[in-house]
């Protein structure tokens, strides 16, 4: 306050010291309340993840999927295949990490982007021009961001705390690494680099890292890779440090545990170390085990509850109040990626070779995973082909046929996969009407999950939100059903208002057929192999 005469004068003071965080939220002063938000990752989203190097880019080289160069796709390759994304319906991209890589390792070259040496910049490889500044700093990444979001497409960037790449040993401190350690967390993940997170320098380099990437890279959503092989002391920092700044930020983690088993695991990084999200890789097992290898439905996702020593189904660990997930519907759910086995066009081909009938099953086992991967709880992702039917299988611990490029000789100047190339076609229609499907009915995306029926060949459940239901029935038989099955809306369990709803209000969402509720009973008859959807909104 400066005072002239009788006039006082006030002088906008900063009363504390510019940081991080200041700069990160003078970015959003502009935006309305709540806009900010709208960038990061909520149960409304469809997660599309890129291998940015096999997606696209101006001067990339078409070459075997064996190959284990750089092929050359780029950052920019995904700005222009923006269009393509958009028909798709996907609403958020998820892009491998962006750091700058090592040459190679013996014949391999980084292609994937997580063998880092330098975390502090983009790799120039990632770069071509076309829609970027050719700069290595991470603002380039922010204008990345900014492309998209004018799109209104999300971003996901893939960060990487748990190692360096091969020989970057020199760029660090040698005690910033475990040395000759074993186990998940000390020991070496494929030979990388291991940096110790138990020594301070280590903790304070990345936490300072990932908040150069939120306010210069403009980062809101952030896939942690290798979650379970990183010091549980990161967690702590991460979650006082970053969280207390930039409390937004949403974190997906990768815990890689695929057995049903194993849940008790992965409810410990959503329950205690405050991540978001992590990928709910034991549902993703259990769509692929019954529904493509014909194991049973309540095995695997959901018990029918007639005795108590019955096995939990991985949909029965869903509820909070019984040591479950906190939020099973803010998991984030997947059919393949690009650490799995292969992808689920390739195991389906497994189950049902040869083409003719062959082909046929495959692409209905194919379609019926998708199926159930859109209507069950959580957030799906997508990796980058499966819309199209793209395979790929991992040899040893070769997965660069895991990681195909993209076939865009398939894909027309429409955006979607031409007449001539039907499995592509047929399975990129189904998933971009699932994708719509989700979209219009709110029980889909925020509904809470109610089983009516569990057997070994029959699942049916109800997605239930304030104004807006679902009614999915999914039978694995080969053969169709041969009676109508009838289900009871038990009035102990689903409201009235609900089962109101249902009579006369919810229809097929490909024929538009009214879904039969008679007496209290829902009565239906499904093809084999097939997942029938009846919503308040269609497609």
């Amino acid at each position: 306050m400066i005072i002239k005469g009788m006039e006082v004068v006030f002088e906008k003071l900063s009363l504390f010291p510019t940081t991080h965080a200041d700069c990160w939220l003078k970015q959003n002063e502009s935006n309305c309340p709540g806009e900010a938000m709208k960038k990061h990752i909520t149960q409304d989203d469809i997660i599309y993840f890129v291998m940015t190097d096999r997606f696209f880019g101006r001067n990339k080289r078409t070459v075997d999927a064996s190959d284990t160069s750089i092929h050359g796709g780029t950052i920019d390759g995904v700005i222009e295949k923006l269009d393509y994304l958009i028909e798709l319906g996907v609403t958020a991209i998820w892009v491998a990490p962006v750091y700058e890589n090592i040459e190679r390792h013996g014949i391999t070259e980084p292609y994937h982007y997580y063998w880092p040496h330098r975390f502090d910049r983009i790799d120039k490889r990632l770069l071509d021009g076309t829609y970027l500044p050719e700069s290595v700093d991470m603002t380039t990444f922010g204008k990345f961001v900014n492309m998209c979001e004018d799109r209104g497409m999300k971003v996901v960037l893939d960060i990487v705390v748990n190692h360096a790449g091969y020989g970057a040993h020199e760029q660090f401190d040698p005690t910033w690494f475990n040395v000759k350690g074993s186990g998940d967390i000390k020991g070496e993940l494929a030979g990388l680099p291991d940096f110790n997170h138990d020594n301070p320098q280590v903790l304070d380099y990345f936490i300072n890292n990932i908040e150069d990437w939120i306010t210069k890279g403009k980062v809101t959503n952030i896939r942690m890779d290798t979650v379970k092989h990183v010091e549980p002391k990161f967690w702590h920092y991460f979650k006082s440090q970053i969280r207390g700044q930039y409390p937004d930020i949403f974190l997906i983690g990768e815990v890689l545990f695929e057995g049903k088993e194993h849940i008790v695991k992965l409810l410990e990084y959503q329950n205690y170390h405050d991540f978001d999200s992590i990928f709910d890789f034991p549902l993703c097992t259990a769509l692929r085990s019954t529904f493509i290898y014909d194991e049973s439905l309540r095995y695997w996702l959901a018990r029918p509850r007639l005795n108590d020593h019955e096995p939990l189904g991985v949909l029965d660990d869903d509820n909070p109040s019984k040591g479950g997930y906190r939020n099973a519907n803010g998991l984030v759910t997947l059919v393949d990626n690009h650490d799995l086995e292969r992808r689920i066009m390739s195991h389906a081909r497994t189950k049902h070779p040869g083409e003719g009938s062959g082909l046929d099953w495959a692409i209905r086992v194919t379609k019926l995973c998708l199926g159930a991967l859109f209507t069950m709880r959580g957030i799906p992702q997508i990796y980058y082909g499966t819309e199209v039917g793209l395979e790929g299988w991992k040899a040893g611990n070769d997965d660069c046929d895991l990681r195909r490029d993209f076939p865009w000789h398939v894909i027309g100047s429409d955006n979607r996969p031409m007449p001539q190339f039907r499995k592509e076609r047929e399975i990129f229609e189904w998933t971009r009407d699932l994708i719509n499907l989700r979209k219009r009915n709110a029980s889909l995306k925020y509904g809470t999950t109610i089983t009516l029926w569990s057997d070994d060949l029959v699942y049916a459940f109800l997605r239930i939100a304030t104004d807006d239901v679902a009614f999915v029935i999914i039978n694995n038989g080969y053969d169709k059903m041969p009676h109508p099955i009838q289900l009871d809306l038990n009035p102990s369990v689903i409201p009235q208002r609900v089962v109101s709803m249902m009579t006369g209000g919810l229809k097929h969402w490909k024929t538009g057929q009214p879904l039969t509720v008679q007496n209290g009973k829902v009565v239906v008859t499904v093809d084999g192999k097939t997942i029938d959807i009846f919503c308040c909104r269609d497609s």
